[in-house]
């Protein structure tokens, strides 16, 4: 309502001006004010010009500018890409394009403009320092070097480009002439007349520290780090880059130690948010909150806020997130579509859809509302409307990776598992660490035995979140099937290195061992036992969870009793210890009575503790206990949504119970939720052949024939004969395509 107001009141003066004849190019003020650096204050009465006039260029230019130099770089794309194609601006729309590119993390998309730039302009100084940036940011270090010579060429005394060709020469391995090149730096910056901007003497300070740990001398290099440390206290790629050596070396305090000096002395709050990040890798996700949550109540800003707000939205924390948006949209009377697309992105996650679609009215962009709208129809269930949905936004911004994203979600949620793995692709090359699609991507070429393609996507995924605890057990599983099994064994290593990871590395082993031969319970048990991981400690519980869960199929019952007593008795606390302690009881044939006790104890300690609903359901279910043990399998998924198996489980016993109608609904959900479950297919499959509904039952057996789902072939087979056996037979097609 707000920018009604002021767009109606700039209206009101525009006709006024016309009455008076005395109308005035509402551009002229813009362009003040952009001579100001007042370019925030331009963004509606822009966006309205070009509402009004798509056609008017210098209003597209002027706008995607001022997004851009306000900090919205990916929205700028747009405006400027009309600009662009203008004569007028075909030199700096194009640069002002391929920065905007570049800051919204498509750096690939980025390269193509700037050489139309170059085809113009060959000896543009500033268009070939702007390639080379995106050069090395995609890795095209040769061709880095390539252009830096050619910059050199035109103008000997460039300094700007000193420090690049360092780094690209360090990142090519090229030891001998990045240390010519760090002496030919140093001697040019010496002895220039020029004014030497401070960035590049910090710059090739810590590149020679780098170069000092790449060329295999830690000592030399943590001296580097040091005198730079001393030279730059709180220069922020200095503090930020010497705190990474001493993590990377192993000195974890050492690196806060930095952090926590250079805020300190600077109150920067970027020193504070690097402390956060940190935590953040660490896995200590209580004293994240606190660095997050102090910087907002201190220096209270949009963007404190929005982070804070963006902390609680990957811990699924919807109430707290959203309480801290309350407090960013507060701050700004106006804000950026940016923040408000956030905040009805995370809406839409705590299923808030009316107030979704309420905050969806207040966006000036149209691909803004297409991409929300496919959000909440894909939330509500919807994938069909949701992928026509996100289909238009995407034309309007092709190279956004959420939505590109979204869209292989929702392509997979119809079966079109193709589609999905082409908009996956698309959201990788856009930015491959702005969402999952890496990992996705990753799974889906597995699943078809693409190996090399998967250990690429997941590779690139990694590149772009380096650290990630899904990334890396999507890579070891990847690598394994691949029988990659010494990059396997280094992403087993890396993930142990973490010391609340070290467990769940354990039990990766062992299932990889135990799924993978006749004799793997017997190596798994093996591997479990001979890590050094404390069984005893409940952190490692997916540990000693696998190892339980080995001897068990080993029926070596007596040896997890007295393995699990023993947790027991030292965490009688630990909510996990009581329900392993379940299931042991269970799968030794023990009283069913002592078995409900563990787990009724497990969630007396915790009540969200799904997985010993789940033993109780099991239970139940053995009893006889239909509804009962269906109850406990509801609460159990929706505290554990992520996994299938619960629901999965849940839908079998009701269609063992023979009802078939709710089994059939539960089996769409699972699917629904968990379009590679193919078990869920074959299920349905079956369920709508005896109804007599063949298409679609041939539909879901193809689906799980995708899936490589064993079954898929017996299971079309099956179909098509029942169809024959009531005169409806016809050739069937393959069952993958």
């Amino acid at each position: 309502m707000r920018t009604f107001h002021r767009n109606y009141l700039a209206i009101s003066i525009t006709l006024l001006g016309l009455a008076c004849g005395q109308e005035e190019d509402p551009l002229v003020e813009i362009r003040q004010l952009h001579e100001e650096g007042r370019y925030a204050v331009t963004i509606d009465q822009l966006r309205t010009l070009v509402d009004r006039d798509p056609s008017r260029v210098e209003a597209q230019f002027l706008l995607g500018s001022a997004l851009l130099l306000s900090g919205n770089g990916g929205l700028a794309v747009w405006p400027l890409r009309v600009a662009a194609r203008a004569p007028e601006y075909a030199i700096e729309g194009r640069m002002l394009l391929a920065r905007s590119m570049l800051e919204s993390r498509t750096a690939p998309d980025s390269i193509p403009v700037i050489d139309e730039v170059l085809e113009l302009e060959p000896e543009n100084i500033r268009a070939l320092v702007l390639r080379i940036e995106a050069y090395q940011a995609t890795g095209r270090n040769e061709e880095a070097i390539a252009d830096i010579e050619r910059v050199f060429e035109i103008d000997p005394d460039n300094l700007p480009v000193l420090v690049p060709r360092v780094t690209a020469l360090i990142a090519m391995q090229k030891i001998d002439e990045a240390e010519q090149a760090i002496e030919d730096a140093r001697e040019r910056l010496d002895n220039t007349d020029q004014e030497v901007d401070p960035t590049i003497q910090a710059m090739l300070c810590i590149a020679r520290g780098l170069f000092a740990h790449e060329k295999g001398e830690p000592e030399v290099a943590e001296a580097q780090y040091v005198e730079c440390l001393e030279q730059f206290p709180v220069f922020p790629l200095v503090v930020q880059e010497t705190a990474n050596f001493y993590q990377m070396i192993g000195q974890r305090e050492r690196a806060i130690e930095i952090l926590e000096k250079a805020f300190e002395e600077s109150g920067n709050s970027v020193f504070r948010r690097a402390l956060a990040d940190r935590m953040k890798r660490f896995g200590e996700v209580q004293e994240e909150e606190r660095l997050l949550r102090a910087e907002a109540q201190e220096r209270p800003s949009t963007s404190s806020w929005f982070t804070l707000a963006n902390f609680y939205v990957g811990r699924d924390q919807f109430d707290k997130a959203l309480e801290a948006f309350d407090h960013a949209l507060e701050i700004s009377p106006d804000p950026p579509e940016s923040l408000l697309f956030a905040y009805a992105d995370t809406l839409v996650q705590a299923e808030q859809f009316d107030k979704a679609r309420s905050v969806v009215e207040k966006f000036e962009l149209l691909e803004l509302r297409d991409l929300i709208i496919g959000r909440i129809l894909l939330a509500q269930g919807d994938p069909i409307g949701a992928l026509a949905s996100l289909e238009a936004g995407i034309l309007l911004w092709p190279n956004n990776p959420a939505a590109r994203f979204l869209a292989g979600q929702a392509a997979e949620r119809t079966g079109d598992f193709i589609r999905a793995i082409s908009e996956y692709r698309e959201s990788v090359r856009a930015d491959p660490g702005r969402t999952r699609a890496g990992l996705d991507l990753a799974e889906l070429y597995s699943l078809r035995g693409n190996h090399a393609d998967a250990l690429d996507a997941v590779k690139r995924y990694m590149q772009a979140n380096l650290g990630n605890i899904d990334g890396m057990i999507v890579g070891i599983r990847v690598a394994h099937k691949a029988r990659r099994y010494g990059v396997a064994s280094e992403g087993l290593k890396r993930l142990s290195n973490t010391p609340e990871h070290a467990g769940t590395a354990v039990a990766e082993h062992a299932t990889l061992l135990g799924e993978g031969s006749p004799d793997g319970a017997v190596a798994a048990v093996e591997t479990v036992e001979e890590s050094d991981v404390d069984l005893m400690d409940p952190v490692n519980a997916a540990a000693l969870r696998a190892l339980l869960t080995y001897l068990a199929e080993l029926a070596e019952h007596d040896k997890a009793g007295k393995r699990i007593a023993s947790a027991v008795g030292a965490h009688p606390e630990a909510a996990v210890f009581h329900e392993l302690n379940g299931r042991v009881l269970s799968a030794a044939g023990k009283s069913p009575k002592k078995a409900r006790d563990a787990f009724d104890l497990a969630l007396e300690l915790d009540p969200k503790h799904a997985e010993a609903l789940v033993g109780l359901a099991e239970l139940s279910a053995q009893a006889g206990e239909v509804d009962a043990a269906l109850a406990l399998y509801d609460r159990a998924a929706e505290l554990d949504s992520e996994d299938p198996a619960t629901a999965l489980a849940a839908a079998k016993l009701v269609l063992g119970a023979s009802r078939t109608a709710d089994a059939q609904e539960r089996f769409e959900a699972v699917l629904a939720e968990n379009p590679r479950e193919a078990g869920a297919a074959i299920e349905l499959a079956r369920i709508l052949a005896e109804q007599g509904k063949f298409e679609a039952s041939r539909d879901y057996a193809r689906w799980a024939g995708w899936l490589r789902a064993p079954e898929a072939e017996e299971t079309l087979a099956w179909i098509e004969g029942l169809r024959a056996q009531r005169g409806e037979g016809g050739d069937a097609p393959a069952v993958s395509e």
